[in-house]
């Protein structure tokens, strides 16, 4: 019987992840797998003499299967012997969006038109604005303003004015941050598919509440089933291959232009699609981690 680890955040939701360990658990049952959660405070690593070593052994678990965006602590596992699923890299690209849209282009996968600001300065407001009113200029007011890490939609903000955006900009002090165009033609709606080995299992239509423009469903955001087309769908298939996910959440905008990828998720939660779609990814995601 293959033996599977299951990491996690020890910060994440409790409900939503017994809903997503129940579905993963019911279909290691029919797959012969056995599996064992940890969350990533659980695992201890360190670093010593030109190694990485534990107090305990990995060496039995044929995988581990990647729950989190914790990308130091799969690395490291990595260097223990561990197959991790997604792996490190996958993770490292994902977590960091504007590394993200970078491995998108090089690949040739539409994404929203883009500018990184520059990081890690010694913040002058006054320096800075040039620079925000060259991407103004070539964005378009109202404009999407995003912190390079985060998820569940927090660490994204709408600035509707030149003003705003100054000020979005100067709270966060050189932080890491880049601007984007809003695609208004969406409607606060985007495509989220679930990709499994170069196919995609389903697809959900998100809607954003009426008190905010992120689809998100923890900011009101409500979720249908939806049918992708086949153009919808090369394109998720394409940015998990650019990003090198074995599975993996694809967000999509449809812009005036044609779709383009929002996001790239290697963790995001199954159990909303199981609650659409009658497909057991669950079963599909350790099938593809057992080859």
């Amino acid at each position: 019987m293959k033996k599977a680890l299951i990491i996690y955040d020890a910060n994440c939701d409790e409900k939503n992840f017994e809903a997503q360990t129940k579905l993963l658990f019911d279909a290691s049952k029919k797959l012969g797998i056995s599996l064992t959660t940890k969350s990533n405070i659980e695992i201890y690593t360190i670093l010593n003499n030109n190694k990485v070593k534990s107090f305990d052994s990995y060496a039995s678990y044929d995988f581990a299967l990647f729950l989190d965006d914790d990308v130091w602590l799969a690395r490291n596992l990595e260097l223990l012997g561990l197959k991790v699923f997604n792996n490190s890299r996958a993770i490292d690209l994902c977590e960091n969006c504007a590394n993200m849209y970078q491995q998108l282009i090089k690949y040739g996968v539409n994404i929203p038109k883009t500018v990184i600001l520059p990081a890690n300065i010694d913040y002058v407001p006054n320096l800075i604005r040039p620079f925000i009113d060259q991407a103004i200029n070539d964005l378009g007011l109202p404009i999407i303003i995003k912190q390079w890490f985060g998820d569940l939609g927090k660490g994204v903000f709408l600035a509707k004015t030149r003003e705003q955006a100054y000020e979005i900009v100067d709270k966060f002090e050189g932080k890491e941050l880049l601007l984007q165009e809003f695609i208004s033609e969406a409607s606060g709606t985007d495509i989220r598919m679930y990709v499994v080995k170069n196919k995609v299992l389903a697809s959900l239509r998100r809607t954003a509440g009426k008190e905010d423009f992120r689809s998100n469903i923890n900011f009101g955001g409500v979720m249908e089933r939806h049918i992708p087309t086949y153009i919808e769908q090369e394109l998720a298939i394409d940015a998990c291959k650019a990003v090198g996910c074995e599975f993996g959440i694809v967000d999509i905008l449809k812009s005036i232009n044609g779709p383009v990828v929002c996001e790239v998720n290697t963790s995001a939660n199954i159990q909303y699609f199981a609650e659409v779609s009658n497909i057991n990814i669950a079963e599909y995601i350790l099938k593809a981690c057992k080859k």
